[in-house]
């Protein structure tokens, strides 16, 4: 599954959607049920089924030390 970014025109609410590639992009917002939604630009990808992390879950320390000079990818 692919997690989308949307963002409705009518209310203002952003929303992830989860679905697949081959599927229409939503259309209805979830909030107030306007048809102006609209896919937004996300940092997002794939996701696979159970690893997606709670809100509250920290990142992962840098183990290499390279992050402040952004070489392991978390900085």
């Amino acid at each position: 599954m692919t997690l989308y970014d949307y963002k409705c025109d009518g209310c203002g609410v952003r929303f992830e959607q989860d679905h697949p590639m081959s599927a229409p992009p939503v259309r209805v917002c979830p909030e107030c049920g306007a048809e102006k939604v609209r896919k937004i630009l996300s940092t997002g990808g794939v996701q696979i089924a159970g690893s997606r992390p709670s809100p509250s879950a920290a990142p992962p320390p840098c183990a290499s030390g390279g992050c402040a000079g952004g070489m392991c990818g978390l900085g």
